[in-house]
């Protein structure tokens, strides 16, 4: 990596950039997770037992495990150069 870095070291910006995307992912989840929540048992919409008892379809674990890739790779993308985390951003949207 070229540049300054801010916490002494190449590896502890990039740790630390790994964490923030991690903490930013994290937030998502849950805001949208409680949000969902409330909205689910405001309306009454749903027993909360089901999302434990849900046997997913095939078409659910393939968007899943798409989901899930596209998030390990966000994350432990943030170790690279901001030229190759660009290109893999635009390569996941395009995809």
């Amino acid at each position: 990596m070229s540049g300054e870095n801010y916490l002494g070291s190449d590896r502890l910006d990039e740790l630390a950039r790994m964490i923030a995307e991690v903490t930013s992912e994290l937030w998502v989840l849950k805001d949208r997770t409680l949000v969902l929540e409330h909205l689910l048992a405001e309306r009454g919409c749903l027993d909360p037992a089901a999302v434990d008892e849900l046997r997913p379809s095939e078409e659910l674990v393939a968007k899943l495990r798409k989901e899930r890739e596209a998030l390990v790779g966000r994350v432990f993308g943030a170790v690279f150069d901001p030229d190759t985390r660009v290109k893999a951003a635009v390569a996941a949207v395009e995809s």
